[in-house]
């Protein structure tokens, strides 16, 4: 199953770790991620704290825990590499 079919198919519910220039960790709960390809991925932000820390930090950490017996789920260790703020290309 590819990385776009398994967040497509599966119901939970996904957590962000991000941290300041500092170390301050902030922990979120965010929507599943939009997949790019196997290997990026984007997310939708807001200017709040995981916004901000990701401008002095680039590097952050995504939980998806699926809502299912048991304990499942996905972990992705995640680096900044790019952010759009053109509003067409976004709602693409």
């Amino acid at each position: 199953m590819t990385l776009a079919e398994y967040f497509d198919k599966t119901k939970g519910t996904g957590i962000l770790a991000t941290s300041d220039a500092y170390g301050k960790v902030n922990l979120a709960i965010y929507s599943r991620p939009y997949v790019i390809d196997e290997n990026n991925i984007a997310f939708s932000m807001l200017d709040r704290r995981s916004y901000k820390n990701l401008q002095s930090n680039p590097k952050a950490a995504y939980m998806f825990i699926e809502q299912s017996e048991g304990r499942k789920g996905q972990r992705l260790y995640l680096v900044k590499t790019k952010e759009e703020t053109n509003a067409a290309l976004i709602s693409k």
